[in-house]
Order: structure tokens, then sequence, then C-alpha cells
């Protein structure tokens, strides 16, 4: 009895350590696939964050390169700034060159008639003085701004030449400068009334010590062998034409000047037109009876903006230019615009000094289109060139 009792010791003894042998084997085993295991998600881990990493790095550069290409391949473009200037519109229309007959003279100012220099039935030449108005008011008030912009002038003149102030800044006080004496030269002029061409004087009435409004008529010149040019116009033109206003006769290829000495106020009745006459000063050309091609001025503005009609362009007839903004992008400026002609446009507002206006065209010419600018060139030579 105890002899089985030992055997069955022997054999539960062998039997525990046949299963302690085999769940350590099975411990080691399952600690080695362990470590393979995590071995291989280590190193499928480790393969992954490298793909990624390859993937981002070949974004980045197609980015950058993008990026890149785009700055390269950037429309580029000259810009400008407009400027004040001076504009006129034109028209052509037909005239009869015929004998002149009587202009009137009219003064320009009103004041006192202090002088008078001729009297009825006296011959004049062109630049005889007929008489002396005083308007010491207008020459005393003229003079003192001319003289300020002057002195201002002179001043900015030494700025210049020493390089302390820029180009486009004197030559815009050099602008005002030559207004300011432009204004009191001819108050000083208007002051003396001249005969415009050569002839007698008739009906004159003027009184000594009188004072008399801007627009009186003095007399009238009765002209002698002097050809005048007789043309019609509508009644929208007629106010944009004044006495002595200088007009431009075209005949078998040469151009020659008129001064108008009369603008009818009544319509005639065999052209429906407002009858125009200006005295020719080389009244040697032409024949009487021939017809020639009159130019004249009927709309103008000085010291105002204008552009050149070839950087502008037009949506829904509304005009505008394109303007690059400080980040480089193009955007749309719609202007209101004032006097139009072929090649140059008034800008009333809209439009400023300091916006770089683009003056050249370009295929991708577009709003919010994204341009380098090459330079910025002055707005004078782009109206030389477009007259050229």
């Amino acid at each position: 009895m105890k002899n089985l009792n030992v055997n069955e010791m022997v054999k539960k003894g062998k039997k525990i350590k046949e299963n302690l042998t085999n769940t350590i084997m099975m411990k080691e085993d399952g600690e080695k696939k362990d470590k393979k295991n995590f071995a291989r998600g280590l190193i499928l881990r480790l393969g992954v964050i490298f793909v990624c990493i390859c993937i981002i790095l070949m974004i980045v550069r197609k980015i950058t390169y993008k990026e890149d290409e785009a700055v390269v391949n950037l429309p580029v473009v000259n810009v400008t700034n407009i400027e004040k200037g001076s504009i006129e519109k034109e028209r052509s229309v037909m005239g009869t060159i015929m004998p002149s007959d009587t202009f009137y003279v009219v003064n320009k100012v009103g004041g006192e008639i202090t002088k008078i220099y001729v009297s009825n039935g006296q011959e004049v030449k062109k630049g005889d003085k007929i008489c002396e108005i005083d308007n010491s008011k207008q020459i005393d008030a003229a003079f003192i701004e001319y003289d300020a912009v002057r002195k201002n002038y002179e001043r900015m003149e030494k700025l210049y030449e020493s390089g302390d102030i820029s180009k486009q800044s004197f030559e815009q006080i050099k602008a005002q400068y030559d207004g300011a004496k432009l204004k009191y030269d001819t108050q000083v002029e208007f002051a003396t009334p001249v005969a415009t061409g050569d002839g007698v004087i008739e009906n004159t009435d003027m009184t000594l010590n009188v004072t008399i409004n801007s627009g009186t008529v003095l007399c009238y010149i009765t002209a002698k062998d002097v050809k005048q040019v007789e043309f019609g116009v509508t009644e929208s033109v007629l106010d944009g034409i004044n006495l002595y206003d200088t007009v431009k006769i075209e005949k078998q290829g040469k151009i020659y000047t008129g001064t108008v000495t009369d603008k009818a106020k009544l319509i005639s009745a065999n052209t429906g037109l407002f009858n125009i006459k200006a005295v020719i000063d080389d009244e040697n050309t032409f024949a009487s009876g021939v017809m020639a091609k009159v130019t004249f001025v009927y709309e103008k503005s000085n010291n105002t903006y204008i552009l050149p009609k070839k950087i502008v362009y037009y949506e829904n007839t509304k005009p505008f230019v394109y303007v690059v903004d400080s980040d480089g992008i193009i955007m749309k400026k719609f202007f209101e615009s004032g006097i139009d002609t072929i090649d140059k446009i008034e800008v009333l507002s809209g439009v400023n000094e300091g916006d770089n206006i683009v003056a050249t065209w370009h295929s991708d010419l577009a709003e919010n289109v994204t341009v380098k600018i090459k330079d910025t060139v002055n707005i004078k030579n782009l109206f030389e060139s477009q007259d050229r």
C-alpha cells in the first residue's frame, strides 16, 4: 500500500514537473513570439513613418515649385500716375471764304474807361490801342496771387536744382506758376483792348470816365481788303465759341489761322445753323467764294486730370482703368469722365494721383490677377507716343 502511494506520488511529481517544464517552455515561446511581433510592429511603424515623411517632402517640394514657377511667370506691366493738364475738343466744318466787312471790338473786363485812342472814321492797324480800362482791382488780385506763387516757384527751383525735391513735384509747382503768370498777364492785356485787324473805326460811342461791363462792344471796324471765313455751327457748339478765339483754316494742304470776330445770335434761315465769322490772318492767300475746312475748339478745360485713351477701358459704356494695389493685385477703378476726345479723356473723380495705373496691355490683364511692376513711366511720354 505504501509502495503504491510512493509510486503514485512519483508519478504525480513527474507529471507536475512535465507540466512546469511545458509551462516554462510555452512562456519562453510566448515571450519569443512577443519579441518577434514587437520587432515586426516597430519595423512596420517605422516604415509607415518613413513613407509619410517622403510623401510630405514630395508635396512640399511640389507646392514650392509651383509657387516659384508662379512668381517667375507673373504678368509684367508698366504703371503710370495721373497728372493735371489741358484738354480741348475740336470740330471741323466747311466754311466759305469771303471779303471781310465789319467786326466787333469787345472788352473782356469791366471797369472805368480812362483813355480813348480812336474816333469814328479813323483808320487803324491790327494791334493799335482802342482805349484803356481801369481794372486795377483785378490786376492787383492777380498780381498778389502771381507774386506768392512766383516766390514759391523760385524757392522750389533751387531745391530742385540741388536734388532736394523730385522732378514731378517741381513740374506741378511750375504749372501753378505758369497758370498764375498767365492770369496776371491776361488781366494786364485786358486793360488795353486793341484792334484785331486793319480797317476804319465805326459806331464807337465810348465815353471817358464811364464804367462799362465786361462784354461791352467798344466799336466796329470795317476791314479793308481783308478776307474772312464764314461757317455755321449748331446751338450745342455755339456756346463754346467766343469772340477772339483762334480757328484753323485748311486749304490745299496748308493750314492758316484766323480770329473769330462775329457769332450770330439767330439761326440762319438758309442753313438752320448759327453763322460764325473769323478774319483770316493772311488776307492775300484766298480767293473769295472758295470753300475751306475750318477747325475750332468748342470745349476745353485747363488744370484738370487727363488720361490717354489707350490705357482706358469700358464696361457697359462706363470708363475704368486697371490699378495695381500694394499687394501687386490688379483691380478695376471706374471714374467719372468729362471732356472726351479721340486720344484723351478728362477725369472728374474716381482716380487719384497716387494710383498705380496699368500703362501696358497684357493678355492676362484682368481683375484680381497678380502682376509684377516693371517700371513707372511718365504719363507725358504716353501722350507723346499716342500723338505720334
